[in-house]
């Protein structure tokens, strides 16, 4: 399979159950460059887009220490900050999980968790380096042949857009990524990035802008414009928000951990970074995370 860093989401209708269905749906697509964990080798510093992209991946953590992380555990869930009431000002947000992910990046062994609705949870083990010789896994039993082949590259597509969403600002140098500078005048505190990918991926034509704090370097939201977008498509914000830090033995790496836009949140939360992987973590069929 070939592999991408961008997926991502058709932008959210006012009604939560239709964007629900259509995010859903959304996850067919991604693009992006080639790489499996954020430890690509750093160019020289030739452009101002440059720096800012290091600027940022600094921010959370850095090439060093993200190099040297070896497992990555968290999950990737949506939910609505509506209130519960028209007239209430009291967010009661609801949180609906998608995949529990556990990724030993050195190795590439990888696990991912899928709700199937009441009970059923989904176990995909695999290695991302040739996902589609891996298994499925129902209440314990491997799933038949043909639907085997449509779940792995399900999870797969989970692997890829969700570890996308959670690790953008440390995949700034992965290959097949165009870096490029945009001023904008409409605040002083802030700089953009512009993102677009070589032929690499599964829809090398998304584009991403990515708005970073000029002080601290993170990231505060990011728009994006997908290959099957029309031309004519408005890219919408969305919010980068609860920045958390985890110390390691390399130094401390940050990740947002919560995307709200217009009332929806995408969460890429739970997060841990374990020195070791619980045992059978990528053998196990039981469902564990």
């Amino acid at each position: 399979m070939t592999q991408c860093n961008a997926c991502s989401i058709f932008r959210f209708p006012a009604c939560f159950l239709t964007g629900l269905l259509l995010f859903v749906a959304a996850l067919t697509g991604c693009g992006g460059p080639s790489m499996e964990g954020p430890d690509a080798a750093m160019p020289a510093m030739e452009t101002k887009a440059d720096t800012v992209a290091m600027k940022v991946f600094e921010a959370y953590g850095g090439p060093g220490a993200w190099a040297d992380l070896r497992y990555l555990r968290f999950d990737f869930a949506t939910g609505s900050n509506a209130p519960a009431e028209a007239d209430s000002t009291v967010e009661q947000p609801t949180r609906s999980v998608h995949g529990r992910h556990l990724w030993d990046r050195m190795t590439g062994d990888y696990r991912v968790e899928m709700p199937g609705g009441g009970d059923t949870v989904y176990v995909a083990l695999f290695n991302t380096h040739a996902a589609e010789e891996g298994s499925v896994w129902l209440f314990g039993e491997r799933v038949g042949d043909e639907e085997e082949s449509g779940m792995l590259e399900s999870a797969y597509r989970r692997f890829i857009n969700d570890t996308y969403w959670l690790l953008m600002p440390v995949k700034l140098f992965d290959e097949g990524v165009h870096r490029s500078y945009l001023p904008d005048s409409s605040t002083g505190d802030l700089d953009v990035l512009h993102l677009s990918f070589g032929e690499v991926g599964l829809t090398p034509g998304d584009q991403y802008w990515v708005y970073t704090d000029k002080e601290t370097g993170r990231v505060r939201q990011w728009a994006y414009r997908l290959q099957h977008h029309p031309p004519d498509h408005v890219p919408q914000p969305i919010s980068w928000s609860d920045h958390k830090a985890f110390d390691t033995s390399s130094g401390a790496l940050v990740v947002s951990e919560r995307k709200p836009s217009d009332g929806f949140v995408l969460y890429t939360d739970r997060v841990d970074m374990p020195m070791e992987a619980p045992e059978g973590a990528f053998t196990d069929p039981q469902p564990m995370l």
